[in-house]
């Protein structure tokens, strides 16, 4: 599935130039890693202490994702129909989750997500 996103997010420093970066990347299944602070495993580099996830998962597909202490997750669902942690999330859906390091996800229907893992603040 194809999609355009423009998604921003505010850098951790001030006095930086603005810029903006565009890139295509393979539809995959599973977790692909779009935005880090390190532009590690072919993500685009954020300034930012965050990552953020796209993520497939096919119809009766249960995952795992485990963060650190003191971090911020909102998950957006792209399409599909998901549980997460026991809450149910439909296409266009969005949740916030604070003060959980495991979360639990499963589909319902071939779904994807965006899944930002962001500092608290």
């Amino acid at each position: 599935m194809t999609g355009i996103y423009q998604i921003w997010i505010i850098p951790d420093k001030t006095g930086l130039t603005p810029r903006y970066e565009q890139h295509r990347f393979e539809d995959v299944q599973g977790r692909q890693l779009i935005l880090s602070p390190d532009a590690r495993d072919g993500s685009m580099k954020i300034f930012q202490d965050m990552t953020l996830w796209r993520w497939t998962l096919k119809n009766n597909e249960t995952s795992e994702y485990v963060t650190k202490k003191d971090r911020h997750i909102w998950i957006q669902v792209v399409r599909g129909n998901v549980i997460v942690n026991g809450v149910k999330a439909t296409t266009s859906d969005g949740l916030a989750i604070q003060n959980a390091t495991n979360l639990q996800l499963s589909a319902n229907d071939d779904s994807e997500i965006l899944l930002f893992d962001l500092p608290q603040r």
